[in-house]
């Protein structure tokens, strides 16, 4: 069987409240050669008779449930896999988010036309209650190795991490799951994953089309380290995992082999927000 065009992945526990709206937004893509598969990870709310309910009024959706509850890197790796299986371009879509309704056909059309690149990502509309912020990623990030080769390394990686649910080429599969569990917790490992993408050009950022992201799900709370012992230690592997990214860029000197360490430590102190000792 042919693969399709392009797969969305919904990776769904408990999504009840929220998910109808984020598959109704899919459905209403100006792009509708898709696949979207609901990922039931053995709900206990009514998650699996809703999706049943939609997939019945929407052909091009489909549930697969998982036979067991799998924990959240799990089951975002099972998604990744089928989606990566299934489709030529696949994402994964939290239940709780949403995009503009261009969202699939201007990312589709990025990869299309640059065959070099493995995601295509847009700005970030983070969403707490009525507030809004349009997040878009510094001018450094997406010439990050042009100013590499001249020895210019920007202070901070900074790019949204919502770019993870961005729209990937199915071969981007390997580079993803190759860095899926180094962390070995959920808080920030998107960040982690996608900052291979940014350091090695593969990223296609397209303006217009935008995710929305809706804050306030409690990921910090839930996954986020509280002692100090385990945030310097959950800084420290995320900065030495993304420090040898430079394996894969041209050797370089001393000097800018610092700076590239220093950048990913400032890095890493944004995306977990972990403060030590209230300097660094």
């Amino acid at each position: 069987m042919p693969k399709s065009k392009v797969v969305v992945v919904f990776p769904i526990y408990n999504g009840a409240k929220t998910m109808e709206k984020s598959l109704q937004c899919i459905a209403d893509q100006d792009w509708t050669d898709f696949r979207a598969i609901i990922l039931e990870n053995q709900s206990t709310d009514e998650t699996l008779e809703i999706a049943n309910r939609f997939c019945a009024k929407d052909s091009r959706f489909s549930v697969v449930r998982n036979e067991r509850h799998l924990g959240m890197l799990d089951n975002m790796a099972k998604a990744a896999r089928i989606g990566a299986e299934e489709g030529e371009f696949f994402c994964l879509r939290a239940c709780d988010d949403e995009s503009s309704v261009d969202f699939l056909s201007k990312l589709v059309a990025a990869l299309e036309n640059d065959p070099t690149k493995l995601l295509a990502a847009c700005a970030t509309r983070r969403i707490r209650g009525d507030v809004t912020r349009l997040l878009a990623p510094n001018k450094n990030v997406l010439k990050f190795r042009q100013l590499y080769d001249q020895g210019s390394i920007p202070r901070n990686l900074t790019f949204p991490a919502e770019w993870f649910y961005g729209l990937y080429r199915s071969s981007a599969i390997e580079i993803l799951l190759r860095r899926w569990y180094d962390l070995g917790t959920p808080w920030c490992f998107a960040s982690y994953v996608v900052a291979e993408f940014v350091v090695r050009d593969l990223v296609a950022y397209v303006e217009g089309p935008t995710y929305d992201f809706y804050e306030g799900s409690g990921s910090e709370q839930k996954y986020g380290a509280t002692k100090f012992r385990e945030k310097l230690r959950q800084r420290m592997i995320y900065t030495l995992g993304c420090y040898r990214l430079k394996e894969s860029l041209p050797r370089t000197t001393l000097p800018v082999r610092i700076r590239l360490f220093v950048m990913f430590w400032n890095d890493a102190r944004r995306k977990t927000r972990y403060k030590l000792l209230w300097i660094f």
